[in-house]
């Protein structure tokens, strides 16, 4: 349940990172899963990158800013990811780089977060993915209820930090991430990169795969899930009342069965102290008993 204030969501801990130059578009065409043709100042993008087998590497939100496309992206991988994004580069004209230094983020969350927007300038997006601006500063519409990323230079955000922190409550990573979850938006960490295809993370219905595009990396196995279907494992909302803590990657079993038959994307606790979770489960397990079998909970799909 959202306080009566907006949360207010310091989201400095976020990986950054930036394509430019004149083959930016070209290059991140052929290994995002989303037409970066389409990207334009006024929508952003949830994107996946993935290795050639399908399995995820990093799930991505791109968004433009001037001749720059900017990649929101869990912190753990950011710097594997430039520096693996980067061996593909060649003879293409562009560069990669970390922007997190550049650029400074806000997150706000609640019914009042338009409101926020609106008294300070920012027009509100009408839908997701969405993208707004006010001089250089720039709002996105997330998945879920009234969740939005807020983007610009450091002076200007130190200034919007400073006026809405009396009028909001302030929020931690934690409180994020579960807004996240309770959005059905996964987040691929270090943990569990290549672990998942796309399919698997419900990044079709999430519109963060264009099967109208051309070819990139993954893009066979991701179009043969697709069409020929086959995928027999798929991302499912779960809560727990564990007391120890869920981790990326986190195995979780079904009572007598031998093995793990679902694995953690993340897991958050909510103000009842129960753990929200995102995890893959095998389809034929969907209404079996399951637990964590560390602590013996039980963990519950919702």
């Amino acid at each position: 349940m959202l306080p009566d204030k907006p949360i207010l969501v310091d989201l400095s801990y976020k990986g950054l990172l930036c394509a430019s130059g004149p083959d930016a578009v070209s290059f991140l065409q052929g290994q995002f899963s989303t037409d970066i043709e389409q990207l334009t100042p006024d929508v952003s993008q949830l994107s996946s990158w993935s290795n050639a087998k399908g399995r995820v590497v990093a799930v991505l939100r791109l968004f433009r800013r001037g001749d720059h496309i900017h990649m929101a992206l869990a912190a753990s991988l950011k710097s594997a990811v430039l520096k693996r994004l980067s061996m593909y580069v060649l003879r293409s004209k562009v560069e990669l780089a970390d922007s997190g230094d550049s650029i400074s983020a806000l997150g706000l969350i609640g019914e009042g977060a338009s409101a926020l927007l609106t008294q300070a300038g920012i027009p509100v997006p009408g839908r997701v993915n969405d993208l707004t601006r006010m001089d250089s500063i720039q709002a996105i519409r997330l998945h879920g209820t009234s969740r939005y990323a807020i983007y610009g230079g450091a002076e200007a955000m130190a200034v919007l930090k400073r006026r809405w922190e009396p009028v909001t409550t302030a929020g931690a990573e934690d409180i994020w991430a579960l807004h996240k979850i309770l959005a059905g938006e996964p987040t691929v960490f270090a943990e569990t990169s290549e672990h998942f295809v796309a399919h698997m993370l419900g990044l079709a219905e999430l519109g963060a795969i264009d099967f109208k595009k051309g070819c990139y990396t993954g893009q066979e196995v991701i179009a043969r899930a697709h069409y020929r279907g086959g995928v027999k494992r798929h991302m499912v909302r779960a809560e727990s009342r564990t007391r120890v803590q869920l981790r990326p990657g986190t195995e979780i079993h079904a009572q007598g069965h031998d093995g793990p038959v679902a694995e953690v994307v993340d897991a958050r606790p909510d103000a009842q102290g129960a753990w929200q979770i995102l995890m893959v489960l095998q389809d034929d397990f969907k209404d079996a008993a399951l637990l964590h079998a560390a602590s013996g909970a039980a963990v519950k799909v919702v």
